[in-house]
């Protein structure tokens, strides 16, 4: 897994510090290129469609301590949800993708997630 092309979640990274990364990038490809295609995401919803066992296969490669995997393990283990309405309950269903985006957890496993997404083509970039 490679972390270097990541800007969140670093004491010297930030939104600024990724798009002057960004036109250092598109400026240097125009050197040698009549034209450069920059394709912009929006992972807004990404959270939402990350599978636990996938995250957890990414922890478990980390080499991380036993005890820190467990617990992550343990984090991500029996969610459900139900909707309540007044005095009615829904039933429980089981979740097994999404990733808690106000937990402290959840950025870091999302970024774990995607830390080995790699361009198909060596002249492409993902930033």
């Amino acid at each position: 897994m490679i972390f270097t092309d990541q800007f969140a979640f670093q004491p010297t990274a930030s939104t600024t510090a990724a798009l002057i990364y960004l036109l250092h990038t598109v400026t240097s490809l125009l050197e040698t290129n009549p034209y450069v295609v920059v394709l912009a995401i929006d992972f807004s919803k990404a959270f939402d469609s990350v599978r636990h066992s996938a995250v957890l296969d990414k922890y478990f490669r980390l080499n991380i301590p036993d005890n820190i995997y467990n617990w992550v393990e343990s984090f991500f283990q029996d969610h459900s949800h139900g909707i309540r309405f007044g005095d009615q309950v829904s039933v429980l269903k089981a979740i097994s993708a999404s990733i808690i985006q106000g937990s402290v957890i959840g950025p870091v496993s999302y970024v774990i997630t995607a830390s080995d997404l790699q361009p198909s083509s060596q002249a492409n970039f993902i930033q």
